[in-house]
């Protein structure tokens, strides 16, 4: 296969992955991403000239950057990500294990050295102090996409430090620094409180932050639990291990830390490559169409209902069982069959008590042949059930498949019934805030700027 003269030209869109668990999720999406357009992560090139040109054709470099001078003659697919951590560990085990993926080590990862102690001013602190100083961002960022980043897509841990603190420092730094009118596209994950690592009252106030962060400097906030995301994980437990992930191929004495949360993370992964793949393809949507669908909506917050939960095994470029499980058909079958699953703590229940007359939805389609009238309305009839949206409220993006890709769908939900979850934490924020403001306090953040976050959220959900 002969050579490109020049490399493609990349289009601006980067991963900025935060904590131990973004780096999990960032790393998982990519993997999803590579096989969708038929690469091996561990050896992440496209083999022969008919699949690099429909590959091209398809997909173009919005996310995977073709390098012709690395390697003998193949395309590799360099991913434009960044990997940012206070402790090295999960940053180096992905970066080791997966050598040709992440071949520029030195242009991926961002870490110091300890954690944030679980304390959201203590990791906000120590990015401006030590990611803002000792490291050049601008430079980091510009080695990634020479030209002017267009788009970020930020997964991280809402409970935690390092994540948590990162992520919000990260985005406030590139809306207020850039320049460019960037599109924030922010994947959060709240924690399971009695299981997950995370202090429980500190951790409140941490979301409190947070949250507070997202509504100011990003565009598209997605949230998803922990709580719910494990249940699916143990639902779809004998389906999750036949996937590949990851996790498999981790050394051996590395799975212990990572393995319980391999079938959440595939889950999620499922989720943002599907939010990745609906401006990265051949479609008529952009990544700042999201800018304009969340700005002016209360709560400016989304959740992702997806079908299905857990996605196909079947390897690119063979056809899959029955010829029919990349079909609109298909994917009906899967929600009779409770395939599907809704990514955040709410039920039915809560969306009819709490929802509201301006609640709206975006739908990623990703299916073989053609979206006729007929599919598009059992859609909307499945979607009316569950969330009683309205027909002009609904907004659907069709995504390019190849041949012997699964077909898949997420729903982006934008409603009021993820309120009386975000207002519980602030509750326990609220009333925590007493015993924390000293640790807090030495690490810059007062009183009044917690409660002022605490207003803006409690104004963001009400």
């Amino acid at each position: 296969m002969s050579k490109l003269s020049a490399p493609l030209p990349p289009a601006p869109v980067l991963t900025v992955c935060f904590g131990h668990c973004g780096i999990g999720l960032g790393a998982e999406t990519y993997r999803r991403l590579l096989l969708d357009v038929g690469a091996d992560p561990l050896k992440p090139a496209i083999k022969t000239s008919k699949d690099e040109s429909r590959v091209l054709k398809r997909y173009g470099s919005t996310i995977l950057r073709f390098s012709p001078t690395y390697g003998s003659g193949e395309i590799p697919l360099i991913p434009r990500a960044l990997l940012v951590d206070l402790d090295p560990r999960a940053a180096n085990l992905i970066l080791q294990s997966y050598p040709d993926l992440f071949a520029l080590r030195e242009k991926h990862v961002i870490y110091g050295s300890g954690g944030a102690a679980r304390n959201w001013a203590e990791g906000r602190s120590r990015f401006n102090h030590e990611m803002k100083t000792k490291v050049d961002i601008k430079k980091q960022l510009a080695e990634l996409s020479p030209e002017p980043v267009r788009g970020y897509v930020v997964p991280f841990a809402m409970g935690g430090g390092t994540g948590s603190s990162f992520a919000s420092s990260f985005i406030e730094f590139v809306k207020t620094d850039s320049k460019d009118p960037t599109t924030v596209a922010t994947f959060g994950l709240l924690p399971e409180f009695g299981w997950d690592p995370v202090i429980f009252e500190s951790a409140a106030i941490n979301i409190i932050m947070n949250l507070e962060h997202q509504i100011k400097y990003s565009d598209c906030s997605v949230l998803f639990s922990n709580k719910i995301l494990r249940q699916l994980a143990h639902q779809h437990e004998k389906r999750i291990q036949k996937v590949p992930s990851i996790i498999d191929d981790l050394p051996k004495e590395h799975e212990v830390g990572w393995k319980d949360y391999k079938g959440m993370n595939l889950i999620v992964a499922n989720a943002i490559s599907m939010f990745i793949s609906s401006f990265a393809r051949e479609t008529e949507w952009d990544m700042s169409n999201y800018r304009t669908w969340l700005t002016t909506k209360r709560p400016k917050f989304a959740i992702p209902w997806i079908v299905p939960v857990v996605p196909e095994e079947g390897q690119w470029g063979k056809e899959l069982l029955g010829g029919k499980n990349n079909t609109m058909e298909d994917i009906i079958s899967k929600i009779g069959k409770k395939e599907d699953g809704l990514l955040f703590d709410i039920n039915e229940s809560d969306v009819r008590n709490n929802g509201g007359p301006k609640d709206s939805c975006c739908i990623l389609v990703k299916i073989k042949g053609e979206f006729d009238v007929g599919e598009r309305e059992s859609l909307k009839q499945i979607i009316k059930d569950k969330f009683n949206i309205q027909d002009s409220r609904m907004i659907f993006v069709k995504i390019p498949i190849m041949d012997g890709e699964p077909a898949n769908i997420t729903i982006l939900v934008n409603t009021k019934a993820i309120g009386p979850k975000i207002l519980e934490i602030a509750t326990e924020a609220e009333e925590s805030w007493a015993s924390y403001k000293e640790e807090y306090g030495k690490w810059g953040l007062s009183s009044d700027e917690f409660k002022q976050g605490l207003m803006d959220v409690v104004h963001q959900f009400s």
